[in-house]
């Protein structure tokens, strides 16, 4: 492959022989090297026209490279998809035949290398998935492979069986319980193999077209590389021959005359060695293509001959490779779901507290007693006390606390902005409970009836057993109301943080106080002792309302507990069971009158100052943040901040400058004064590290957003990349949803370069612009600070393409020379931020998926409103922020999300179940039942009511990039909107588990219960089953549609891995359980598609296990966790518990447990990506605590561990750590995410603990409790 105008061989060989005396043929030989003569340079006559002649400017291969590449983008730009039909597909994908292949990307450098080597394989995956569809030898039976409803690629592009026109869901048309359209034609299994292939595991946005569009422009590049290279080579091979031909002649050396001929023997001999060097790479076409010139004709034939060879010796040459390095351990691509290992670099630093300093929230706190004028602008009654209200009775108080605001006409249009099914809500206000309409059903209402019809019976036999034993011991009398009762709760002094003496104060408000504080002091808060919340506001008011409704009787398990006469330790669980019995029995207390169980889901500190902030921009309006709710951040904040003066990122993080700057600024904003002590502790803390410019990029952008600090000192976010199209590698669409409908709303926010309109007036802002920083605000050069960040923040350090890419970008910002394309398309990208966040506010009734992009949607809606208070999406965006607000001993909160309400419930359902307890709680059984019910997305006549559903459409999901959502499951409520592949799992598991309580099924015969029809089960299903990766397991929220090389431009320092959605043990096991729950009642459904589905997530769940046998646990702390996920996954799925898989995990849990019997982990096992070594240590047991230690004994009881007496420790364990009321002490934080960050999860010390102590029973019987020293142990 050489231009025929080089110089030849023969010319140099001349030269060089003249000069030194040497025949033309003879070798040249100097004292120091030895040079062969050049071999003549040639190349097969038919490919030298490739290339350019003297009268051919440019290569003819060049100019085919260049027309290939723009037709595969065209090609891709066609035909490529948005995320709409980027789900992922049941069926076939190879997996059999290359296991390997389903691995994405590996880490860091090799994320590049495994696009390239491991490309040309999905030639290969698709003739085999071909031939796969077409034998029918996919699954057991040799059944045909049967579409998912709605979903296929071919439809999507109206070419096979178009379906695009179905319903809103998208569902299919189902006949007898099953789908009617099947592929039984060849079109069909192409179409559904092809759609199964893509690049490097699966390109989302091309699918099936990845090979016929990514292959050419990978080898068009490479083309293009080449020509250009053999280019280069040509210019350096002439000048390297003139200036061998001048150093070798003395008579026309010149300059050269000066120089030894020792060296210039040298210097010839090393550019001799380049030119053999270029020679032998400019010939490197000689064998790759043999044609005769006379079967081609012109330049263009072989042209395009030589280039389809070389796209398919290169894709198949590259399968080779991949092959190769796979079987000789060269070079083994890790699946872009591999957590990986231990981190080199483990947290050392731990948090720092005042030791010895108990917090009391005090009486004006607690009564929302810092009156003003403007806390009765939104009508909060003064004296009340903070109480939980849920569902209906939530939305009354919103309507009311928002319903000043009239319409022009007079109108309360308050009620028409509050859309989605109530069920579920959680809001904490200061108002009585409000009248319910006599429209609406209340959940009181629903309760009642359940109590009179469902089980009729029940009244009666409480009143024989209240005859027989005539109990006068009960110190219980007619309960007061439940206001008065949590008043007498609540009494502490309102001069000091000390409780209240009170010898007046009832006996059973004494109780109830005992019962919530959850083994330490009432209503006390000691973050040195544990920084964690107990959740004993909440909790004191669901145990008095249910005392109130009950004639003020507990559960007849814990009915001892209002025995006078008897000592509470007099009478400890003698059995598992009977512990387990007393668990679901205290929990029944804590359960809302819509069925649901709520909590605290609080532990991030960089969640509540977000909100501050929007609050302070849009004008401080009290009906968003009141003074009573002001107060109680300010005591979150005071009582969480370190000895240092700092804060963490969460409750249990030392103290980081991400967490103390955005702190920091909220108290100021909130009120708190510069010069108090504890303020002064802050700002000292802040300087010491560097000021505010070494604080991670999210609190920037907040300071930014306040007018703290300059925009220049944030890296861009441009809004214009929302324009790029579908098939670009890098588009936004394509990224984790959480990730991406953050920066969505921060892209617009900094195209629009929006700041608070009276920054530059307000004296608060002007004092922290002094406060923030170690020098003048005015000297600071702002994009000298844009990538500056303490190590203290720095988890996830930006890598350097990133600050690469981000330089450029300030170049683009900056410079005026971009400025007038720069503003063209930048409107273009607000206008499609603006729509695209308008369509997620409808979508989720204006929750928004998390509390990042609600803030930061409500500001842009705020911004696009004109700063106009009054706009509709305004005032809906403030009646949804006490959505995410919660009270407890530590004050006020923002949670991580609208509350866990689904998650926690599917599970403890599912422990009660198999604690065998449902109809022994009929009551509770039911009001699940009914919470599940409307808690599905989109299913309900009043979710489908709303604009949300009409966002359900194929065009609406296409465009704003979501995934199929009626018939999932949410995290929290049906009205947020957004299904996740688990917790539509472990609903559809609550669902099913539920089905077997004679009880449930006979209110929903008898129309007690509403139904829920196979219909919305199927629903479910396939919403699970289009959610599984190619990679054979399962995302969050969506599949996963980049690659793993995304990481690389990860542009947030604090948290890991959140630029795609992974597949996750957890999400994997979550969904693969269910579908085979679901097969089980229900085995003519999609039968081939679901044992596929099951197959394929127990290979990937095997596939991600480590070498010492564990699973890394992504959502909670973190291997326990992991090990009940991958271990009960496996056994669902039909693995032996005798298999070395499930064998190995057994015994990395028993290494794992400690003396006492326990396990025991904290934050640092997610963090550091490796087992804590001293446990549980700040805030368990001896390091060990009962929610690691649940879900050991969890695993190791699936696995039929034959270690009876390692279970039998770890119940003793569990039983001696139960309260006396039956419930468990709050420990360490159990929740985590991206990997740094800690989570609270209040449900899980009662859940966790009942479901293992009731699976142990179930798996061993009475040998569980069958031990000699048992009675040592009391």
């Amino acid at each position: 492959t050489v231009m025929e105008d080089l110089p030849t061989a023969a010319i140099l060989e001349e030269t060089t022989a003249a000069a030194y005396n040497l025949e033309p043929a003879a070798v040249i030989e100097t004292s120091t090297a030895t040079c062969e003569t050049f071999p003549p340079l040639s190349l097969p006559t038919p490919l030298q026209p490739l290339f350019s002649t003297p009268n051919t400017l440019i290569s003819p291969l060049f100019v085919l490279a260049v027309v290939i590449m723009f037709l595969s983008l065209l090609f891709a730009q066609k035909f490529s998809r948005s995320p709409l039909q980027q789900i992922g597909h049941v069926g076939p994908r190879g997996r059999k035949y290359h296991s390997w292949n389903e691995s994405t990307t590996g880490g860091c450098g090799g994320r590049f290398i495994d696009w390239w080597i491991f490309g040309g394989s999905v030639w290969i995956r698709a003739a085999l998935c071909l031939w796969d569809g077409m034998a029918g030898t996919h699954s057991s039976d040799g059944d045909h492979h049967q579409e998912s409803s709605g979903e296929n690629l071919f439809a999507c592009f109206g070419v096979v069986g178009n379906k695009s026109d179905k319903s809103a869901a998208g569902e299919s048309e189902i006949i007898g319980g099953e789908d009617k359209n099947q592929s039984e034609n060849i079109s069909d299994h192409l179409a559904h193999a092809v759609s199964s292939t893509g690049i490097l595991g699966f390109d989302s946005s091309l699918g099936g077209f990845g090979p016929i569009c990514l292959a050419p422009i990978r080898a068009s590049v490479f083309l293009i590389g080449w020509c250009s290279v053999c280019s280069f080579l040509k210019i350096t091979y002439n000048e390297l021959v003139d200036f061998i031909t001048k150093l070798a002649d003395p008579a026309s050396a010149g300059h050269f005359q000066q120089i030894p001929s020792l060296y210039r023997d040298k210097i010839i001999n090393v550019v001799a060695s380049i030119l053999y060097f270029i020679q032998d790479v400019m010939n490197v076409g000689n064998d790759l293509v043999e044609i005769k010139s006379d079967a081609l004709g012109d330049a263009w034939l072989p042209t395009i001959a030589y280039a389809i060879a070389f796209i398919v010796v290169l894709e198949f040459g590259m399968y080779l490779i991949g092959n190769a390095c796979m079987l000789l351990k060269i070079y083994v691509p890790m699946g872009v779901s591999h957590p990986g290992g231990a981190r080199p670099h483990k947290i050392v630093r731990t948090p720092q507290w005042t030791e010895g300093k108990e917090h009391f929230l005090s009486q004006k706190l607690l009564s929302g007693d810092y009156s003003s004028s403007s806390s009765r602008d939104v009508n909060e009654e003064s004296g009340s006390k903070w109480r939980c209200a849920v569902a209906h009775d939530s939305h009354r108080d919103t309507i009311a606390k928002f319903n000043y605001i009239k319409s022009k006409e007079g109108d309360d249009v308050s009620s028409s902005l509050m859309t989605g099914e109530p069920f579920g809500r959680q809001i904490w206000t200061l108002n009585e409970s409000q009248p319910s309409s006599d429209k609406v059903v209340s959940e009181d209402d629903m309760e009642n009836k359940l109590k009179q019809e469902l089980v009729p019976n029940l009244k009666e036999e409480k009143k024989e057993e209240e005859e027989k034993t005539e109990d006068n011991n009960n110190i219980f009398g007619p309960l007061s109301p439940l206001g008065d009762l949590v008043q007498n709760i609540f009494s502490f002094d309102r001069d000091n943080e000390s409780p209240k003496e009170d010898p007046k104060q009832d006996e059973t408000a004494k109780l109830i106080e005992t019962i919530a504080s959850g083994g330490r002091n009432p209503m006390a808060f000691d973050p040195s002792k544990n920084p964690n919340s107990c959740d004993q506001i909440f909790r004191a008011q669901m145990i008095s309302s249910y005392l109130e409704k009950n004639d003020g009787k507990f559960p007849e398990d814990i009915a001892y507990l209002q025995d006078e006469g008897e000592s509470d330790e007099a009478n400890p669980p003698k059995t598992a069971r009977e512990a387990a019995k007393r668990g679901v029995a205290f929990y029944s207390l804590l359960q809302s009158t819509d069925g649901h169980w709520a909590g605290d889901y609080g532990g991030p500190h960089f969640l509540l100052p977000g909100l501050v902030v929007s609050w302070y921009v849009m004008g401080c309006p009290s009906v968003m943040i009141s003074p009573p709710q002001q107060a109680l951040m300010l005591h979150y904040f005071k009582v969480h901040q370190q000895a240092d003066g700092g804060w963490g990122t969460h409750i249990e993080s030392p103290s980081s400058m991400f967490g103390a700057v955005i702190c920091y600024l909220a108290a100021r904003l909130l009120g708190a004064h510069k010069d108090e002590d504890w303020i002064k502790s802050g700002r000292d803390f802040i300087q010491k590290e560097g000021g505010a410019v070494m604080t991670s990029s999210w609190a920037k952008f907040w300071l930014c957003l306040v007018g703290c600090m300059d925009w220049k000192g944030h890296n861009s976010v441009p809004p214009e990349m929302w324009l790029l199209p579908n098939w670009f590698p890098f588009h936004p669409g394509r990224m984790w949803c959480h990730c991406r409908m953050v920066y969505l709303p921060m892209g617009y926010l900094y195209g629009s370069r929006f700041i608070y309109s009276q920054a530059e007036t307000d004296p608060l802002i002007e004092e922290l612009r002094n406060e923030l920083y170690c020098e003048p605000y005015d000297s600071i050069e702002w994009d000298r600070t844009r990538h500056l960040v303490a190590s203290m923040d720095n988890y996830s350090p930006i890598p350097t393409f990133m600050k690469f890419a981000q330089n450029c970008l300030s170049v683009y910002e900056n410079w005026k020379i971009f400025r007038p394309f720069r503003d063209a398309i930048r409107k273009a990208g607000l206008d499609f931020c603006l729509e695209y966040m308008r369509a997620e506010d409808l979508q989720t009734n204006f929750i928004d998926i998390g509390p990042v992009n609600k803030a930061l949607n409500m500001v842009s809606a705020f911004h696009s409103a004109n700063n106009d208070i009054n706009d509709p999406a305004v005032r809906s965006h403030m009646m949804r922020v006490p959505d995410y607000l919660w009270v407890a001993e530590d004050g006020m909160k923002m949670q991580g999300y609208n509350g866990s309400q689904c998650w926690d419930t599917s599970f403890a359902i599912q422990a009660v179940w198999e604690c065998g307890l449902l109809d022994k709680f009929p009551i509770l059984s039911a009001k699940v039942w009914a919470f599940l019910e409307r808690t599905q997305i989109l299913s309900t006549e009043c979710s489908q009511s709303t604009p949300a559903y009409q966002y359900e459409s194929c065009d609406s999901r296409d465009k704003f990039y979501r995934h199929v959502s009626k018939g999932g499951w949410p995290f929290s409520t049906s009205a947020h909107g957004w299904p996740i592949s688990d917790c539509t799992g472990e609903g559809l598991k609550g669902v099913l588990a539920l089905m077997d309580s004679p009880i449930v099924m006979d209110g929903v015969k008898r129309g007690i219960l509403k139904d829920i029809e196979p219909r919305r089960l199927y629903d479910a299903v396939n919403v699970i089953l289009t959610l599984q990766n190619e990679d054979g397991g399962w995302a969050t929220y969506e599949n996963n549609r980049g690659f793993g090389w995304y990481e690389e431009l990860n542009p947030s320092e604090v948290f890991g891995d959140i630029m795609i959605d992974y597949s996750y043990v957890e999400c994997s096991m979550a969904s693969l359980t269910a579908l085979a729950d679901f097969h089980e009642k229900y085995p003519d459904h999609r039968t081939n598609e679901i044992t596929f589905a099951i197959k394929r997530g127990a290979e990937f769940m095997k596939s991600i296990q480590r070498k010492d046998g564990s699973w890394y646990g992504s959502w909670a702390c973190c291997f326990c966790y992991g090990c009940w996920f991958g271990i009960e996954g496996l056994i669902k799925s039909g693995e032996s518990a005798s298999s070395p898989a499930i064998q190995k995990c057994c015994q990395y849990l028993l290494s794992q447990q400690r003396a006492n019997g326990g396990w025991g982990e904290d934050f640092t096992s997610c963090y550091d990506k490796d087992y804590a070594a001293n446990g549980m240590q700040s805030y368990g047991d001896d390091g060990s605590g009962v929610v690691n230690t649940a879900w050991a004994l969890m695993a190791l009881s699936a696995a039929k561990c034959n270690d009876v007496e390692a279970v039998r420790k770890g119940v003793r364990y569990l039983m001696s750590r139960q309260l006396d009321c039956g419930d468990w002490p709050q420990e360490g934080i159990a929740g985590v995410f991206n990997r740094a960050c800690g989570i609270t999860y209040t449900a899980y010390r009662n859940v966790f603990p009942i479901w293992a102590l009731g699976r142990c029973v179930a798996t061993y019987g009475d040998n569980i409790d069958k031990d000699p020293c048992i009675k040592e142990l009391e």
